[in-house]
């Protein structure tokens, strides 16, 4: 049954999604942390990285969640995807690195961020999009060891509805323990990632 709404929503979004076209792309190189998570209803990636954009040092944040209502009457798609301010990741090594972010304190000039709704029940379902309302991201994360991985270099184009996001990789990292809450809905996970970017790109077009 998800899956015919999933495609169902897919289908939907690029006739249906009436904001602004957006585009970001930046370079990643340096520390970084990500978690990716999926349940019946739900899908979230996150990554967060440290980087640099005509020589000065940036932090970039990829956030794409999307959830079902328990009844599959509606789904919600959240977007964030920009530079943050650098204070809201630290850690001196990838062994313990954290995020707190206030989505209130981001610029809009430099981050695209909202939130989309889909409404089943209607006869011609439709998203609605707005601005995201304000809330928090606190993350902690610690690396396990479980399992190292390098990545020498990777290419990869992810397609959902009018979002693409077109990256190359080249990084160290180690799977990592994350606690915490994402706008409200904890995360924990003991498969999540902690490493070094090395001169990684990544560009995210929202037509």
């Amino acid at each position: 049954m998800k899956k015919l709404f999933m495609i169902a929503a897919v289908a939907l979004l690029p006739l249906a999604l009436t904001a602004q076209t957006a585009h970001f792309k930046f370079t990643n190189d340096g520390a970084f942390a990500s978690v990716s998570d999926s349940t019946d209803l739900s899908t979230l990636n996150l990554q967060v990285s440290r980087g640099s954009t005509s020589g000065v040092t940036t932090t970039n944040l990829l956030l794409i969640s999307f959830s079902f209502a328990p009844d599959f009457s509606s789904a919600t798609l959240v977007e964030i995807v920009g530079t943050i301010p650098n204070s809201a990741f630290s850690g001196d090594n990838t062994r313990n690195l954290t995020l707190d972010l206030d989505t209130s304190t981001l610029d809009p000039t430099a981050t695209f961020s909202e939130s989309c709704s889909l409404d089943f029940t209607q006869v011609d379902p439709f998203f609605t999009c707005t601005a995201l309302t304000a809330g928090t991201i606190h993350l902690a994360f610690q690396e396990n060891d479980i399992q190292r991985n390098r990545i020498l270099a990777f290419e990869q184009f992810q397609t959902s509805g009018p979002v693409t996001i077109h990256s190359h990789q080249r990084s160290d990292s180690g799977t990592a323990n994350v606690q915490g809450t994402i706008l409200g809905n904890p995360i924990s996970s003991a498969n999540a990632q902690a490493g070094i970017n090395h001169l990684s790109t990544l560009e995210f077009t929202r037509n």
